[in-house]
């Protein structure tokens, strides 16, 4: 077969390649937000330590979001003979928003 037979040929079957349409996968995943809002007094966001408040201020919104998470989370226990321990570990599932 020559180069120009095989360039034909190529070229067919790169527009059979074109006619066939396109299949993907379309996954569909329930998302459950969990939100948190909280009231502070305008004094407190003013103050000149602006670092430290916005650190309890994230740390207290964390933990509000943290309380609600325990429907959400699977958790297992297995005793461990050989160190004589009971070993607790759990897993949420997390959609990634990329």
């Amino acid at each position: 077969m020559n180069a120009r037979q095989k360039a034909k040929k190529y070229k067919r079957m790169y527009e059979a390649l074109l006619k066939q349409p396109v299949r993907f996968k379309v996954e569909q995943h329930k998302i459950d937000t969990l939100k948190c809002e909280r009231l502070y007094p305008e004094a407190l966001i003013t103050q000149e330590n602006s670092s430290q408040v916005r650190g309890v201020i994230v740390r207290d919104i964390a933990q509000s979001i943290v309380n609600s998470l325990d429907k959400y989370i699977d958790y297992h226990t297995e005793f461990c003979p050989h160190i004589n321990k009971y070993r607790f570990y759990g897993e949420i599932d997390v959609v990634n928003r990329l």
